[in-house]
């Protein structure tokens, strides 16, 4: 979906334990292509992410990078390639900020 710069449902932040959440849920990665929400629990693992200089959102324990979907309405999961469904946006607000494609 486009954004529409108003939070809410697209309002994500990228905690300094590396979780992009938004209030106490997460993203959450197990394998496959699909990303679910699920409650945060500080552990890592499926819900730890890097965001990389090249302005992709890496999952930490797979490798693997955040793709948007070619029709744009789900987050997937993909080998790094770079393209740019792949690339990521931060819009900084002191101290968190807004994910944006």
């Amino acid at each position: 979906w486009p954004c529409h710069n108003q939070g809410g449902n697209q309002y994500w932040m990228l905690s300094k334990q590396g979780e992009i959440r938004r209030d106490e849920g997460c993203l959450d990665y197990s394998g496959g292509d699909t990303v679910i929400i699920y409650p945060c629990h500080g552990q890592k693992g499926n819900q730890e992410w890097q965001y990389r200089e090249d302005n992709s959102l890496q999952h930490v324990n797979t490798q693997k990078c955040a793709e948007s979907s070619v029709d744009g309405k789900k987050l997937i999961m993909k080998v790094c390639t770079g393209v740019d469904r792949q690339i990521w946006q931060w819009k900084r607000k002191a101290p968190d900020g807004v994910l944006r494609e």
